[in-house]
């Protein structure tokens, strides 16, 4: 076994196991997950920071300068070295182009112009093209687009929240069949503990006061553009 090799095994055996998510705190501190990862050579270190970065923009809200958000992110996943984790982080900026579709709609806007910059990915296209369509074409992509879009309409945040997170859980499993021992192994176990923090801190009523203030911004924003005509 190379050190290397040996760097990450003893690293993952000093990681507790993280299962499905609760309502419990993950079994590890952030402090001490932080503490876990010096053991990393600085170029894998640098990796793992770009993963946490990615993690953290992505759970940023849905406002603000969406050019500017997808430059960021693009620029991150670029400077990634593991095709590996470029696929990942792929996979949750999709869901969250998916999912700000779904709250675009639901506040009452029309479709993205063509060649504006507003989702991220291969489906932000589809999701244009398709915007009157429940699912927007993407239901065998994504199963459980149809619950959100319900979840949604009927203000239920708790439950929203808890189907992306499985949704996204889901995604990682995918991608780190196979990765036991290594730098994609680490930063997987990153992602869950990061989606396991996410779930723990969960407040359902600033999650509903948060998703209300969304919609009578965007309901305001559209009447002012009524108006304005």
């Amino acid at each position: 076994m190379t050190f290397e090799a040996d760097r990450y095994v003893t690293l993952m055996a000093s990681l507790p196991h993280i299962g499905l998510l609760s309502s419990r705190e993950p079994p590890i501190t952030r402090t001490r997950l932080v503490a876990r990862l010096k053991a990393l050579a600085p170029e894998d270190a640098a990796e793992i920071e770009t993963v946490r970065a990615l993690l953290d923009w992505e759970a940023l809200g849905a406002g603000g300068d969406d050019a500017a958000y997808l430059d960021r992110a693009e620029g991150l996943i670029d400077a990634l070295r593991s095709p590996i984790l470029r696929e990942a982080a792929c996979d949750r900026l999709e869901i969250r182009t998916v999912v700000a579709a779904l709250r675009r709609r639901r506040a009452g806007e029309d479709a993205p112009p063509a060649g504006a910059r507003w989702g991220y990915g291969r489906h932000a296209a589809k999701i244009r093209a398709n915007w009157s369509r429940p699912d927007f074409g993407l239901g065998r992509t994504y199963p459980w687009l149809a619950q959100a879009q319900a979840m949604i309409e009927a203000g239920e945040t708790a439950a929203l929240e808890r189907l992306l997170l499985d949704a996204a859980w889901a995604a990682i499993d995918r991608r780190a069949a196979g990765h036991h021992f290594d730098l994609p192994a680490v930063a997987f176990y990153l992602m869950r503990w990061s989606l396991a923090d996410r779930w723990s801190r969960y407040d359902a009523d600033a999650a509903a006061a948060r998703f209300a203030a969304l919609l009578d911004a965007a309901l305001a924003e559209g009447a002012a553009r009524g108006e304005a005509a």
